[in-house]
């Protein structure tokens, strides 16, 4: 074989294999089973066990910019116009319901977010505040994940909303029941009338 040919048969399998590297990676965003749970503190922290919504948004690079400077107070606030623009996922909690919500990695909200080009997963909950927050950037209360670094948990994220704001931990709480959550509004059934 000559040393051209030789060149030019290396070249090729180099460029293949560039491409499938690339082919594969610009279309994946993970996914990830996503938990958020309760902390007990949050009752001792506060006194009460608080009403709150935690909202879980896919966001793009632009989003994430204004996200991450963006105040939570306002975030919540009627009428929640950038809250609304995102299509966040929301769990509910209260003293009624503590039970862990888990988004799951099947969900069809991970599709719209893949379409969307997300590039960071954002968790923001709306604990009440003691105190003031000097730095919108550095508030507790919401958690802003880059989907192209590892996961602490690969094929999870574990979520804690304590009295001290909005932590991710390497493992699920223990002995925590827990129920799913979907970023997809289910279809209503049409009532059939007889005529």
């Amino acid at each position: 074989m000559s040393k051209l040919r030789y060149i030019k048969k290396i070249s090729s399998v180099m460029a293949l294999s560039c491409f499938v590297t690339l082919a594969g990676c610009s279309s994946s965003t993970p996914t990830s089973d996503i938990g958020v749970y309760l902390s007990e503190d949050v009752q001792d922290f506060y006194g009460y066990c608080p009403t709150l919504e935690v909202d879980i948004a896919g966001l793009t690079k632009a989003e994430e910019k204004r996200l991450s400077s963006y105040d939570v107070d306002k975030y919540f606030a009627p009428p929640e116009q950038f809250r609304k623009s995102l299509g966040a996922v929301t769990a509910k909690f209260s003293d009624k319901d503590m039970v862990g919500k888990v988004l799951p990695s099947g969900d069809g909200i991970w599709d719209k977010w893949k379409d969307k080009g997300v590039t960071h997963l954002a968790i923001i909950a709306n604990l009440p505040l003691i105190g003031t927050v000097k730095d919108v950037q550095a508030d507790p209360r919401k958690l802003i994940i880059d989907l192209n670094e590892s996961f602490i948990s690969p094929g999870s994220h574990y979520i804690v909303i304590s009295g001290s704001g909005v932590i991710e931990v390497r493992n699920e709480p223990s002995d925590v029941k827990t129920v799913k959550i979907s970023g997809v509004e289910k279809a209503k059934k049409k009532d059939k009338t007889d005529k």
